[in-house]
């Protein structure tokens, strides 16, 4: 009996050996152990200890991205991300290296990586690739630079964007000269949305390059990171636009027509002031002894009420002047070229005059 049942364990303990190389040959046809990689952005520590020396780093942007590779099962590839990785350069590693004639040297440091305890237990044979970084130590330089913005998202119809304040307008930018060269400007980021007549906020700066493409903060040093801003929100409105005339043309003449161009023209500006008008009146025109047709031109930004703006930046009036008395044209004929002669047709020529509103 006693050998029956050992000879019975022993078929049992083959048996669920078998099974378990089984189930391991199984595991590894459906799940296999495959290579990944992701690309990690670098990180900077203990920055403070080459700013103290009044110095500062520069990292080629093309090589602040390493490649992480590794090893893990194929069904845990789908769960491993970037940011299970963790990799960065301590520039304490580099601090002895600094005391040089020329305080400028070209340094290789090693990259280290840290992974995420949730990730440690299904990866293996991490590898970080390049192993080394090379960066340089320079003298700091300061720029100056005007803090420019722009706009994501659209105001509501009818309006556009107004007076734009910013605080601080002006970055002075610290770092070397190989980092400096590389920023083209500075700008924040203003959200639009509606029709609010005002609105304000908080901003971070963002450092762009010549190829506008957005640049790390490392390396850099900023005399501010945060903008504020304040903007109000016009509102547009199209308005006609009135000739009015003011004198006595020469004797055997008559104003046949005033043309207008455009007769028409939208403005912009502060919605309690643009909601009100809807005709402006051009300059008086003095049209005493006038003989011949002429035109006037008036430069809008020089005649529109304080705070109204318009795209279109000058407007033109001709004062059509008609000597044929005898056969003058009817009301139904008025026109920039009525007439009925070639003498009228040569009287009608328009001609052009400075941009005030003073007859020649």
């Amino acid at each position: 009996m006693i050998k029956k049942l050992t000879t019975n364990l022993s078929i049992k303990l083959i048996s669920l050996l078998f099974a378990i190389v089984i189930w391991v040959v199984v595991m590894n046809i459906t799940n296999p152990v495959i290579n990944g990689f992701v690309n990690v952005s670098v990180n900077v520590e203990n920055e403070n200890v080459v700013n103290e020396q009044n110095k500062t780093y520069f990292i080629p942007p093309e090589s602040r991205i390493v490649k992480i590779s590794y090893k893990t099962k194929s069904n845990s590839q789908m769960n491993i991300k970037q940011s299970d990785f963790y990799v960065y350069i301590d520039l304490n590693d580099i601090s002895n290296l600094m005391d040089t004639a020329s305080n400028e040297k070209n340094v290789n440091v090693q990259i280290r990586q840290k992974i995420s305890p949730e990730i440690e237990s299904v990866v293996s044979n991490v590898q970080v690739e390049p192993e080394v970084l090379k960066i340089s130590i320079n003298d700091v330089f300061r720029n100056e630079y005007k803090v420019q913005y722009n706009f994501s998202g659209n105001v509501g119809q009818g309006h556009s964007i107004g007076n734009v304040i910013l605080s601080p307008n002006v970055v002075y930018v610290s770092g070397s000269d190989a980092a400096l060269g590389n920023i083209d400007h500075i700008a924040i980021d203003i959200p639009v949305s509606g029709n609010e007549e005002t609105f304000s906020g908080v901003s971070k700066v963002k450092i762009y390059a010549k190829d506008g493409s957005v640049l790390p903060n490392d390396g850099v040093i900023l005399s501010a990171e945060d903008i504020g801003y304040s903007v109000v929100l016009n509102s547009t409105a199209n308005i006609t636009l009135n000739a009015i005339t003011d004198g006595t043309v020469g004797t055997g003449f008559r104003v046949v027509d005033t043309i207008i161009n455009p007769n028409t023209i939208m403005i912009e500006g502060p919605r309690a002031f643009v909601a009100n008008i809807y005709t402006f009146d051009l300059p008086v025109i003095d049209i005493n002894g006038l003989t011949e047709s002429k035109e006037y031109k008036f430069k809008l930004s020089d005649i529109l009420p304080v705070g109204i703006i318009s795209k279109t930046n000058e407007v033109g009036v001709t004062v059509v002047i008609d000597n044929n008395v005898i056969n003058a044209p009817t009301e139904s004929e008025v026109g920039p070229h009525v007439g009925n002669s070639s003498e009228v047709h040569e009287s009608a020529n328009i001609i052009e005059t400075s941009s005030t509103n003073e007859s020649q």
